[in-house]
């Protein structure tokens, strides 16, 4: 599948006049430089938190011997493809994602897998085909609004079928949207820390799908570490007076859930 042609028409400064971008160039929506760090990590061996409850809300009572296709979105090195496989040996899985980097790394690390790069934002890059399950792990805080990138997962989606979202979910009616960055270093703001809240997700869902259910796992079982590792924007358990949180070095604390989408 080729890459969706905004993300690689960088032109040469003579075209502008001005030694600078064209105005209508930019970064696919969502993207971060710094997911390329997942080149660095083995798909095979790593297992982040949260697979283990997104697959169970993904299977429901299916069989994971089941024939039954997956889609997941913003699929990074491949590393949940490969977890899905090893669990449900009859599951077709797929995965996408805007960089194709991690899709050549996800292809390499995970045959059994299909991969391919598209931009989630463009329908015109997109599968043809409908999926059984459409997952799409922590790239829901990536985006400023459900409307540029849940329509098309929503189509993704199967009659039938189930969507599991992972991210930052804020259980009050209040939306946070930021942008974060190293300081003294990179001058890019990095998106990936929105906050939506249920009431924004309950709003864009009605009428559309069949059912939906928010989930909040106790991040103590979710392997998160507790003190704060070196690099200052990765998530820790931070103590909250509601409990348990996850934030970062910025200050930012967040609730983690998933959102089961049925069509």
């Amino acid at each position: 599948m080729a890459t969706p042609d905004r993300t690689t028409a960088e032109p040469s400064p003579a075209s502008t006049g001005r030694g600078a971008w064209e105005p209508g160039w930019r970064h696919p929506e969502g993207t971060r430089s710094i997911d390329l760090r997942y080149l660095d990590r083995d798909p095979r061996t790593t297992d982040r938190p949260y697979f283990g409850p997104v697959l169970e809300l993904a299977a429901g009572n299916r069989r994971r011997d089941e024939s039954l296709r997956l889609l997941d979105v913003g699929c990074a090195n491949g590393a949940f493809a490969r977890y899905v496989i090893e669990r449900c040996p009859g599951w077709d899985v797929s995965g996408i994602d805007v960089l194709p980097e991690l899709v050549d790394a996800a292809t390499a690390a995970v045959p059994e897998g299909r991969f391919s790069v598209a931009d989630i934002c463009t329908p015109r890059s997109l599968p043809s085909e409908e999926f059984d399950v459409v997952t799409a792990l922590t790239i829901p805080s990536h985006f400023d609004s459900l409307d540029q990138w849940l329509p098309q997962v929503l189509r993704l989606v199967a009659p039938g079928g189930v969507a599991v979202l992972y991210g930052p979910l804020n259980p009050s009616p209040v939306d946070l949207i930021c942008r974060l960055r190293y300081a003294g270093g990179s001058e890019e703001w990095l998106p990936g820390w929105n906050v939506l809240s249920q009431q924004t997700y309950d709003a864009f869902l009605g009428g559309r799908v069949r059912s939906w259910a928010y989930h909040y796992p106790k991040v103590a079982t979710l392997g998160y570490p507790a003190t704060a590792p070196a690099d200052g924007l990765s998530s820790r358990i931070v103590p909250a007076p509601d409990g348990q949180r996850l934030g970062n070095s910025s200050g930012l604390t967040y609730h983690m859930a998933c959102v089961e989408i049925h069509r």
